[in-house]
């Protein structure tokens, strides 16, 4: 036993040595001696230059610990600040560490700033201080050993972060976001240990645009080895602007579990409440969860409930969404119920409101990242059904198959008024009210995938009515392309492919009208009683633009008509060649405006147009008709809306009996006819003067290449006072 004391004592002297060293090595060790070879240190292995301007010390009972000052790291290149901080301070545990434990007892960093940046070609510039490159191609990779037991662990009794800031910056994408009044308080930080943490900052980005104030707080459980984790009294609140939203505020509450390995996800006590405004318009939304479970064998909930409003001077919108019947496993989940509705008061409406209320069901498989939804619906004269999904989950992919029986948007988006394209439209490329030309912004088409279908039996649009409406519809990277697409219209048909590219903003279209009645056709869409017949119409042309105004001017493609049995409205052929006989003497041209009632009927008709910068030219201008044959050629500038256009008709012997009674002496006479003026205010004029050049000149050649009664020969003189009588 005495030999037993004398051991006991010895240890415990040893013991006791070893703690007045620690002390004694903690009170006379100076950090500070070291500062200027940490520096080199650093310079010469990371090509950076640290600056220590703050003190440095170092205790080492009852943990390890290091504390320092002021201090900056630069980047490479020497000049610009990294990293940078007022102070730091962290402490491991000493025991601990005789079992492989790093118990870290805390970490604190005051005013850290940090610029992080990401070049072009996607290198951090913090990259050469991670000290991890990639594997050698022609060598395989080297595996990692497994964790064998009493390996080291990490266990972070708590971190605090004060005034703290962090920039990054994305050459690639142009991203920009600034995170300031950085603060951060967590609990201990170990696996399948309870913590709990605040954290507040002031966010700022550039695209897209926010400046808000966000707060975090709650608890917090995971395991990194799992990779699964569990939000308890999650409370988190957004306040600010964000997203082309003023006024901001968002909240959300509620408790998230997540466990990938055993495919287990909950949620419960969810809810989230945001309101704000954008432009005139305020809106507020609530979507609530009390619970939802999956598991690997089944998956349950109780329903999921949503609400908004939106309100502006003008227009109001209320939606309501009811999620139910939640029902399968992780790998596939069915929602076996889907009710929302959407009602909609608007003055701009022709029937002031609407209502629209959706039914369906909803599938996902998870395992695979696919969804589908089911819904019908029916409101006004219309019964809808759609079958909505996703074929890919990140990035999203959509898909859509939409069936409608009839469909008149004219109800929803407004029937354009009588005689549209009148004064905005003349003469100044516009098209808008007042003179304003809108705009065309396609930016909206990027950012989204998707492929689908659209059928509708009847549709009205911009009061054209079609039939056996269908659709191929694809988007991706900003470019919708609508083809192959067809439809039955005004006892004729029509088929092509549409392309609107957001990158550049630029439309191209191909269409096809086969025997299509021109006359209602026009009266409908273009709101002008114009022409009549029936025919085909070939259109290739291509556009692009910030404005409507823009894309007319900057037209070009090619064009072809061909119509037959119809009437140009407007202007009367036949009573202009007979105001032509009776003033043969004018030498001169005389303008009249195009007035309705008249109409010059022909057999057949057909053209073709070449057009560039938005004036489409013809030169080979063919019809026949009863009274004339007719050629021409001119401008039509679509850009401007105005046309400079000059007509042949030329007068043929079967005009007798075809509204041309008395025009037999105009026989092959061509009548130059020539249309000017804006397509609001056309107005035409017949070239007299050359009608009666024309017709002397037949009268003289008729004279001297005549003969006279009995079968003499008439002399030149006796043919020229024939023509001017005696």
């Amino acid at each position: 036993m005495k030999g037993l004391r004398i051991v006991l004592y010895a240890l415990g002297g040893v013991v006791v040595l070893l703690v007045v060293g620690a002390i004694a090595v903690a009170m006379l060790f100076d950090a500070n001696a070291l500062k200027g070879e940490i520096e080199r240190t650093v310079q010469a292995k990371t090509g950076r230059s640290l600056k220590l301007e703050g003190d440095l010390a170092v205790a080492f009972w009852p943990s390890i610990g290091a504390s320092i000052g002021r201090a900056s790291l630069s980047e490479r290149d020497g000049k610009t600040t990294f990293v940078g901080l007022e102070s730091a301070h962290v402490s491991v545990a000493v025991m601990p560490l005789l079992s492989k434990q790093i118990v870290v007892s805390g970490v604190r960093l005051d005013g850290l700033k940090a610029s992080v940046t990401r070049d072009k070609a996607g290198r951090f510039n913090f990259d050469d201080l991670l000290g991890t490159p990639a594997p050698a191609k022609d060598k395989p990779a080297a595996q990692k050993a497994p964790t064998e037991p009493g390996a080291v662990r990490f266990d972070i009794g708590g971190v605090r972060v004060e005034r703290s800031s962090i920039s990054y910056r994305d050459a690639g994408s142009g991203q920009a976001v600034d995170v300031s009044d950085l603060n951060l308080r967590t609990g201990r930080i170990a696996d399948d240990s309870p913590g709990t943490f605040e954290l507040s900052a002031q966010v700022k980005s550039g695209a897209p645009a926010a400046d808000a104030r966000i707060a975090l707080s709650g608890g917090y459980r995971f395991n990194l080895a799992k990779k699964s984790f569990a939000l308890s009294g999650l409370d988190a609140k957004v306040e600010g602007a964000a997203a082309g939203i003023s006024g901001l505020l968002l909240t959300l509450k509620g408790d998230v579990a997540a466990d990938p390995a055993a495919q287990t996800y909950a949620v419960s006590g969810f809810a989230l409440n945001a309101k704000g405004s954008r432009a005139k318009d305020a809106f507020e939304a609530k979507v609530t969860a009390p619970k939802l479970a999956i598991a690997p064998d089944r998956a349950s909930g109780e329903s999921v409930d949503g609400q908004f409003t939106l309100k502006s001077p003008q227009r109001s919108a209320n939606g309501t969404l009811k999620l139910s019947g939640v029902e399968g496993s992780a790998k596939a989940l069915k929602i076996g119920r889907i009710a929302a509705q959407l009602d909609l008061t608007d003055p701009s409406l022709p029937m002031k409101s609407v209502s629209v209320p959706l039914n369906g069901t909803l599938q996902a498989n998870l395992e695979k990242e696919t969804l589908q939804a089911d819904l019908t619906s029916r409101f006004d004269e219309t019964n809808l059904k759609a079958k909505l999904g996703l074929a890919k989950f990140s990035p999203p992919f959509y898909t859509f198959d939409v069936d409608a029986d009839r469909l008149n948007l004219d109800r929803y988006l407004g029937k354009p008024a009588a005689g549209g394209g009148g004064k905005g439209a003349s003469g100044t490329g516009g098209g808008g009210a007042g003179g304003t030309d809108p705009k065309v912004d396609l930016s909206g088409l990027k950012g989204i995938s998707a492929k689908g279908r659209v059928r509708v039996g009847a549709l009205q649009v911009e009061n054209a009515k079609l039939a056996d409406v269908m659709a191929q519809i694809s988007l991706e990277n900003g470019r919708l392309e609508v083809s192959p697409h067809s439809a039955k219209l005004y006892e004729g048909a029509v088929s092509g492919a549409l392309s609107a590219d957001a990158n550049g903003n630029r439309v191209t279209l191909k269409e096809t009208l086969s025997n299509v009645s021109v006359g209602p056709l026009l009266r409908d869409v273009a709101r002008k009683d114009a022409m009549e017949g029936r025919g085909n119409v070939a259109l290739d042309v291509r556009t692009a633009g910030g404005t409507v105004g823009a894309m007319k001017k900057a037209l070009a493609g090619t064009a072809r008509v061909h119509l037959r049995d119809g009437a140009i409205k407007g202007i009367d052929l036949a009573e202009t060649l007979r105001k032509a006989k009776a003033v043969l003497g004018s030498k001169g041209a005389r303008q009249q405006l195009a007035e309705g009632g008249k109409k010059t009927d022909f057999s057949e008709l057909s053209g073709s147009f070449n057009i560039q910068n938005g004036v489409a030219h013809n030169n080979d201008l063919q019809g026949k008709a009863p009274l004339f044959r007719l050629a021409g050629a001119g401008d039509i500038d679509i850009g401007n809306s105005q046309i400079n256009y000059l007509a042949k008709p030329t007068i043929v012997a079967t005009a007798k009996g075809q509204g041309g009674e008395g025009l037999t002496e105009l026989n092959g006479v061509t009548v130059p006819v020539r249309l000017v003026g804006p397509f609001d205010a056309m107005k035409y004029e017949v070239d007299y003067g050359a009608v009666a050049t024309a017709l002397a000149k037949s009268k003289i050649t008729e004279q001297i290449t005549g003969r006279q009664a009995g079968g003499a020969a008439a002399s030149p003189i006796d043919k020229l006072k024939g023509l001017f009588g005696k």
